[in-house]
């Protein structure tokens, strides 16, 4: 009998050898890998945060960590391969020693790492990386800045006028003390292009500056405002006369050039179009005519008024004025002419003074003219509320003629006061 040869190829077209080879091929893959997984093996472990702990004394004292707290380090660990498939950065605490900080400075501190739970089955096999860290330790500091504007920068068209504001005035800055007690002054800094004819407005950035004028950096400071809004508010200029004002003053006198100075004579002002094209001068505070005599007389500093919504850009918040009265004369009369006004209904008055003395003064012509029966004494009882008795009230003096005259100096008279 003939023997038949071995047949490779029948032998793979067989499927129950296929099935048995298949078998025998994936349980040497299933022992492979698990003696391999017997072995050792290493992993790095990334971006593990680093605590730093102060001491409860250096915290109860006010020390604070402002730098460094937030860095991160990484290990390299050893183990079983099926144990460290399981493994993350939470099973690895690293610390950098703080305990013995007990003063405000810059240190350096060791960094070291152990595993979170001690029964774990890996172990640390390489020194943390970093091995130290950088870390600034300071006292608590909370200040507040006025905010500066004179660093907005803008150009205005000729005729106009700019004036900054700022939507926040002060800032409050906090950090470590060593570095708040550096701020000296606190700019919202922006720059405006173009040049303006009308209003805007602008983020400006707050920065902060040393008493010699280094800008600081701000990585340290925590800042209730960062930004601010700038507004220029533009106006256009005029110049407007200055005028004084008077009261107690005669209808009939006439105060010439030659008579009175002011220094300034004109202002410059700026504000909005709708109140300059109504204003052509401004008043100064007035002078009381009462005050006066026939005589030259400079009043130094006598406010002037500016409309509202308007800045005065000359600066000028008073005004000298020089009034010359020289030119005219001054008289004394006995007046025994008397009348009460504003006494209420429900009251009597009795004048009790018969006469009193007045002194006018006034041009030559109309002081020779006047007698003292052309004068009356009125008195005045509108803030007598309600007073009974004998009392004393203000006095002024009335003209029938001599119009450009006026009594100078304070009176009083006398006078009984009776309910009806």
């Amino acid at each position: 009998m003939k023997k038949d040869n071995f047949s490779l190829n029948k032998l793979m077209q067989n499927n129950k050898f296929i099935f048995i080879l298949a078998i025998l091929i994936s349980f040497s893959i299933w022992i492979y890998s698990g003696l391999g997984a017997t072995n050792d093996t290493n992993v790095t472990l990334s971006n593990i945060p680093i605590q730093i702990e102060l001491s409860d004394e250096a915290r109860d004292n006010g020390l604070q960590i402002f730098s460094g707290s937030e860095q991160t380090a990484s290990v390299t660990v050893t183990g079983n391969r099926a144990v460290l498939g399981s493994v993350n950065e939470s099973d690895v605490t690293v610390t950098a020693a703080a305990n013995s900080i007990n003063s405000s400075g810059n240190y350096s501190l060791p960094v070291s790492a152990t595993k979170t739970n001690p029964s774990a089955n890996f172990q640390i096999t390489s020194a943390v990386a970093p091995s130290t860290i950088s870390v600034v330790v300071d006292y608590f500091r909370e200040s507040t800045y006025q905010i500066q504007d004179n660093h907005i920068v803008y150009k205005v068209a000729d005729g106009y006028y700019g004036v900054t504001s700022l939507s926040s005035k002060s800032v409050v800055i906090s950090g470590p003390q060593t570095e708040i007690s550096k701020i000296d002054k606190v700019y919202a800094v922006a720059d405006i292009n173009g040049t303006l004819t009308e209003s805007v407005e602008t983020d400006a950035e707050l920065v902060l500056y040393d008493k010699n004028n280094n800008k600081l950096s701000t990585e340290l400071f925590t800042m209730d405002v960062k930004t601010v809004k700038a507004t220029v508010t533009v106006m256009p200029e005029k110049t407007v006369e200055v005028k004084p004002t008077f009261v107690n003053k005669p209808n009939g006198l006439e105060i010439t050039e030659d008579m009175i100075s002011i220094e300034p004579s004109s202002i410059l002002l700026a504000g909005p179009a709708e109140v300059l094209d109504n204003t052509t001068s401004v008043n100064l505070e007035p002078i009381d005519f009462s005050t006066l005599k026939a005589e030259k007389k400079t009043f130094p500093t006598l406010g002037i008024d500016i409309p509202t919504d308007c800045k005065n850009l000359s600066n000028s918040t008073s005004a000298k004025v020089t009034l010359d009265l020289s030119g005219l004369s001054t008289k004394s009369f006995t007046v025994d002419n008397f009348s009460v006004d504003g006494l209420s209904k429900e009251y009597n008055a009795e004048v009790t003074q018969k006469s009193i003395s007045v002194t006018i003064i006034g041009p030559k012509d109309e002081i020779d003219s006047l007698s003292a029966s052309d004068i009356k004494a009125v008195i005045d009882t509108s803030n007598s509320k309600g007073i009974t008795g004998s009392v004393q009230m203000p006095v002024t003096f009335k003209f029938d003629v001599a119009k450009s005259c006026w009594a100078y100096g304070d009176y009083k008279a006398n006078l009984t006061i009776s309910e009806k």
